[in-house]
């Protein structure tokens, strides 16, 4: 990857502190420079204060026992919502509670379809609120009603590692060091509860205040990741469509997801125990040892596949909805992916396009660039290249990992001084894109139909001169303002001026925007559905005859959505399209038939376009 002429970035006058631990916590490294002598943060993290520990207790006890789930309806009444921000994932939004005015992130995402997989999922979340890691934000509780569940977590306003980092003008490969054992830390904590993630990213962490010792806390618990495997693991109709897990549609977030978990969204029919078996087949053991074989009569039993086989039973009769040693895999590789962006400011498989980024992760493509990397020690990248094993069999686990000697050294043999001028030069330009990505899809989702996402694709491509597959915020404004859209266009400048504050251009991959935006449209969709059925039907729960959501479809809100969908001049949408059976007296799970009456939805309007702009 070529990111410009870098000129190198000397030390800065920081000077090691030695490592020590006060009262049972871990401090970490303390550099003493002039630039913090000035007031910049440092990043040694230790234990929560026990007044910030004491206040969430109480709110817990003001108003309800924690440990069981309130009914949705109540929601209101003990908390007052914030506007969401663009800048926020979809379902997230900042509230105060009522009673403590403590500011609270609630996040609202919806359940698996099916009784089986909602049972388990919501004993998976029980299981999370009772954890009492440090580096865990705290579910305060949890909400719920037939379709979605709502999470009350503990706020950390400390902001991310990027914003933590780039407040500096001295980060050091120790300090990387520092903040990837906190990681892992954390991460170790979820697997030894038979819990996990399987899709960390920088920006799942966050510190819980600006405090120069704020701790840093895993904010999301990798849910929505989970809801898309559960319902993969055992489709009842392989022709019934499916919502992907947006991470993956979104260039500076799929580039952190192991290959394992694009091979099983990507093939939804596996069953979930053979693709393991299939490759302890053909996999050596960690560190190339022979496979240990047992005599049985005539014949030789393979005590590894043996292994293999019943861990993989184990993990299907799981707590962690069956998925512990394809998300704890996944975890190690994600630990990489961080630690390889933490010491050289862009990540390793960084590519132009997302379809480009996804061969690199299942090749395990990535390279040490010599410019980048010429201060960074060999143990930094022997720990990289052991998290970013494309087998899973002999990739470090997370305990492993934190046994490395670059994480229990704290990367002492590593050269002095601060990192290269590249590196926080590379890690603006990649923030400034990952935030972009979000603002942009959560801003046009809401206001341009399935039809004008598509007139934008394909006015992207034109704009695309050189066929590279991605295009810069400018060129993105000028696509809006070419199809009319000039208020959106003209709103879209202030509002980067508001939220980015990191200078410089950003290079976007227009078509996994745009599908990001599609199925950001979806969800939207799904939630105005799923209100309006709860006026129409005040059960909204169980099974439902067709008959009755065809009656759904035809009250004027919905008339209102499907008129506003249809390209104008084509045959007006039918609500027998959005129904995978639209037969008289056949019976469906009712948030099965509307979470795919969306989806359904987007794929009529795309068969209603003109060739030129159907995908």
């Amino acid at each position: 990857a070529s990111f410009g002429p870098w000129a190198t970035f000397g030390a800065m006058g920081g000077h090691l502190c030695s490592h020590s631990q006060r009262n049972g916590v871990d401090v970490g490294l303390s550099f003493m420079s002039q630039e913090e002598l000035d007031g910049l943060a440092k990043l040694d993290l230790k234990s929560s204060y026990p007044s910030e520990s004491h206040a969430l207790e109480v709110e817990m006890l003001l108003d309800h026992e924690t440990g069981r789930f309130q009914s949705m309806s109540s929601l209101s009444a003990h908390f007052e919502l914030k506007d969401r921000s663009m800048q926020e994932s979809q379902g997230s939004y900042l509230a105060f509670h009522k009673k403590s005015g403590a500011l609270r992130r609630i996040h609202t995402l919806r359940k698996p379809v099916g009784s089986a997989r909602q049972e388990k999922f919501r004993a998976h979340l029980l299981r999370l609120q009772s954890q009492r890691c440090e580096g865990l934000a705290r579910i305060v509780d949890i909400f719920e009603d037939s379709r979605s569940v709502c999470l009350v977590i503990e706020q950390c306003s400390g902001g991310t590692v990027f914003d933590r980092i780039l407040q500096r003008q001295f980060f050091s490969e120790q300090e990387s060091s520092v903040l990837i054992r906190h990681m892992l830390q954390t991460l170790n904590s979820l697997h030894c509860a038979g819990l996990s993630h399987g899709h960390p990213c920088p920006d799942s962490f966050r510190f819980l205040s600006d405090h120069a010792h704020s701790p840093l806390k895993l904010m999301d618990f990798g849910l929505e990741l989970k809801v898309c495997l559960s319902e993969l693991a055992e489709p009842k109709d392989l022709e019934a469509p499916r919502r992907p897990y947006i991470g993956l549609y979104e260039a500076c977030r799929c580039v952190f997801s192991a290959p394992e978990i694009f091979s099983k969204l990507q093939a939804p029919s596996d069953d979930m125990k053979l693709p393991k078996l299939a490759a302890a087949l053909s996999q050596p053991l960690r560190g190339g040892a022979e496979r240990p074989m047992a005599q049985l009569g005539n014949d030789k039993l393979d005590l590894g596949l043996l292994s293999e086989a019943v861990e993989t039973h184990m993990e299907q009769q799981g707590e962690d909805l069956g998925l512990n040693g394809l998300l704890m895999a996944a975890d190690a590789w994600s630990v990489g992916a961080i630690a390889f962006l933490l010491l050289c400011g862009y990540p390793p498989f960084f590519a132009p396009c997302r379809h480009a980024i996804i061969s690199r992760v299942q090749k395990a493509d990535f390279s040490f660039d010599p410019p980048f990397w010429s201060k960074i020690s060999e143990e930094a990248k022997d720990f990289v290249k052991r998290c970013l094993n494309g087998a899973p069999s002999q990739r470090l686990t997370v305990a492993e990992a934190l046994q490395h000697p670059w994480i229990q050294n704290l990367a002492d043999n590593s050269p002095g001084g601060s990192m290269l001028a590249s590196f926080a030069l590379n890690l603006r330009r990649f923030y400034r894109t990952s935030l972009i990505e979000v603002f942009l899809a959560n801003s046009l989702a809401t206001k341009l139909t399935y039809k004008q996402l598509s007139e934008m694709l394909v006015q992207c491509k034109k704009n695309d001169l050189q066929k590279t597959g991605f295009l810069t915020s400018s060129d993105m404004k000028q696509v809006l303002h070419q199809l009319g859209h000039i208020d959106m266009a003209e709103a879209i400048g202030p509002a980067f001026a508001r939220a980015l504050r990191h200078p410089g251009e950003s290079y976007l991959d227009y078509a996994s925007l745009v599908d990001s935006m599609k199925l950001r449209r979806d969800l939207l969709h799904e939630e105005e559905i799923w209100m309006q059925f709860q006026s129409f039907d005040k059960v909204s729960e169980g099974s439902v005859l067709t008959s009755h959501i065809l009656d759904f479809l035809d009250v004027p809100a919905m008339k209102t959505m499907l008129e506003k969908e249809a390209p104008k001049d084509a045959t007006p949408i039918s609500s027998s399209s959005l129904l995978r059976s639209a037969q008289d007296g056949k019976v469906s799970d009712l948030l099965e038939a509307l979470v795919e009456i969306p989806i359904r939805l987007r794929l009529t309007v795309g068969k209603m376009l003109p060739p030129s702009m159907r995908e």
